[in-house]
């Protein structure tokens, strides 16, 4: 019983999928700071969770509640005209890219195999590059976590509500990648547990439930993650142990 209760716990602390080890070998490979890739990773875990064969929730019922991998096979085999794939307004993708001309530019990188995480990566990093100058400089020379995740939100994803939550929620995940792959301090004013170890909130948890689980107290997790409404924590939030 023992043994199964310490795998759940380093489970729960280390949920994290091999498309994420993907992203973050190659964005570091790409020449992004190690909090400038965490900062960009959290941003997409918000829009996507890091998928490249996912299409925008709001729009199943005007696509017929079609599956994701359905909608990929469609815009690939032609099915679902480019055209239509451009100009239909569903968000699409690991940055959920909907503006028509930025899809446009997706489908001709990757025409054939647009649902390719690899062929998404790389159409991500070159149109950082050539269209968002300032995230692109920022992600190359910051060593700020929260700074990352934050131009990234506010200057590449641009959501309708980027409201407080919104950036500390991203912040959150960002921190996350970054005591998961890279450890240490992050520049960022925010300081990692010795272990790095974290756990992403699930639907139900209540953060005396995780203290508890943990061995720990509520304040530690809340001081430790600035968290000021302990009754206020909210699924796919990664928190940090003590």
């Amino acid at each position: 019983m023992k043994y199964i209760l310490l795998i759940a716990l380093i489970l729960g602390a280390s949920c994290y999928t091999s498309n994420e080890k993907t992203v973050w070998n190659y964005l570091t490979n790409a020449g992004y700071t190690k909090a400038g890739a965490a900062g960009l990773m959290g941003n997409l875990k918000a829009e996507s969770g890091i998928e490249s064969v996912i299409y925008e929730r709001a729009y199943r019922s005007k696509l017929g509640y079609i599956s994701d991998q359905e909608y990929v096979n469609r815009v690939n085999n032609g099915q679902y005209s480019e055209y239509n794939f451009v100009h239909d307004a569903v968000g699409f993708g690991l940055a959920q890219w909907t503006y028509y001309s930025r899809k446009q530019n997706l489908y001709n990188t990757c025409k054939g195999q647009i649902g390719s995480l690899n062929c998404q990566l790389k159409y991500l990093v070159a149109e950082i590059k050539s269209d968002f100058s300032g995230v692109n400089s920022k992600l190359r020379s910051s060593n700020s976590v929260s700074d990352c995740a934050l131009k990234v939100l506010f200057d590449f994803e641009r959501p309708a509500n980027q409201g407080t939550s919104v950036q500390n929620y991203r912040i959150s995940l960002a921190q996350g990648y970054y005591d998961t792959f890279a450890g240490g301090s992050s520049g960022g004013g925010s300081t990692p547990t010795p272990s790095g170890k974290t756990y992403t909130v699930q639907s139900g948890d209540t953060l005396s439930a995780i203290a508890k689980r943990f061995g720990t107290t509520v304040n530690a997790i809340a001081q430790l993650n600035g968290i000021k409404d302990v009754n206020k924590i909210y699924v796919g939030q990664v928190l940090r142990i003590p």
